[in-house]
């Protein structure tokens, strides 16, 4: 199997998160190649892609409508590689954390609704409050607000939930989430990249209300989830009619059965999460974890 082959194996076999991670990544890849071409050709290209490739997207609404797939591209686009490794690694973690409690379905919805919170916040502070206004725009890209909101509703869903940063600074996750949240209001005070961190409020916002909605048993997350699963299904109607087909020739009680058994072994893998905490499973448990998260 080529290397090629075995991405989009791992891809199609992945879990929401795994597929946002492998979308980051290839947008980063193909980003780096095209700036190194600009580069060794002596070409200027501008740092937020935007006259030539559209991807960041902008607080002028008037431009905005010349490129409206910039509102999705943006929270995919990363051009330092400092800025993407950081934020992989925080969607990562707070990734699996927020599928061990609600699954893997709403993490897509989750990130995507929050990277578009955090740009309607940046838009409404650029172009309603004088501080930040500007005759020429500004703009805003990455995955930062998408993470926030991920690492916010996370924290609020399970706030006491200990976690080691650098592997070594025991941390509750509901500090964690104050800590970033103030980190952004001081810089956006500061006016160092005030609309990226504006986005990362926004998220955040995003992430918190969301997360308190779902523990009153509201999915605000539903529509975009229904969205990408019709999108999903457009692209697996062969896998989806060979999986209906198999399940058919079960009798319902090996079904019934066979879905007891599973439910079961997610319970007590959630129950040692809680004690133990998500690093306490074996590769095994995590992999049986996030497949049935997905059912």
């Amino acid at each position: 199997m080529s290397i090629l082959e075995e991405i989009k194996a791992r891809f199609k076999k992945g879990d929401a998160l795994v597929r946002l991670l492998f979308v980051n990544a290839a947008v980063f890849l193909l980003l780096t190649i095209y700036l190194l071409i600009m580069h060794v050709g002596a070409i200027h290209a501008p740092a937020w892609l935007g006259e030539d490739l559209g991807l960041a997207a902008l607080s002028n609404l008037a431009r905005m409508a010349y490129r409206p797939w910039s509102i999705v591209t943006h929270m995919f686009t990363h051009i330092q590689f400092g800025h993407f490794l950081f934020n992989m690694i925080a969607l990562y973690t707070m990734g699996q954390l927020f599928v061990s409690l609600k699954g893997s379905r709403k993490l897509t919805a989750l990130y995507l609704l929050g990277g578009f919170s955090g740009y309607v916040l940046f838009v409404l502070s650029y172009n309603l409050l004088p501080v930040f206004h500007t005759t020429q725009g500004s703009y805003v890209l990455g995955a930062s607000a998408a993470v926030m909101a991920i690492t916010v509703a996370t924290a609020t869903l399970d706030p006491s939930r200990v976690i080691y940063i650098f592997g070594a600074i025991k941390l509750e996750l509901k500090w964690l989430a104050a800590i970033l949240v103030l980190l952004d209001l001081a810089s956006v005070r500061s006016g160092i990249n005030s609309g990226g961190h504006i986005g990362h409020i926004g998220g955040a916002l995003f992430g918190f209300i969301y997360a308190r909605q779902l523990q009153k048993g509201n999915d605000m997350g539903r529509w975009m989830d229904n969205i990408i699963s019709r999108l999903g299904s457009l692209f697996s109607k062969k896998r989806m009619t060979v999986a209906s087909t198999n399940a058919r020739a079960k009798s319902d009680e090996q079904f019934n059965l066979e879905k007891k058994a599973r439910q079961k072994r997610v319970d007590e893998i959630l129950d040692r999460i809680s004690r133990s905490g998500y690093d306490s499973l074996s590769k095994d448990e995590k992999e049986f974890l996030f497949k049935n998260s997905q059912r």
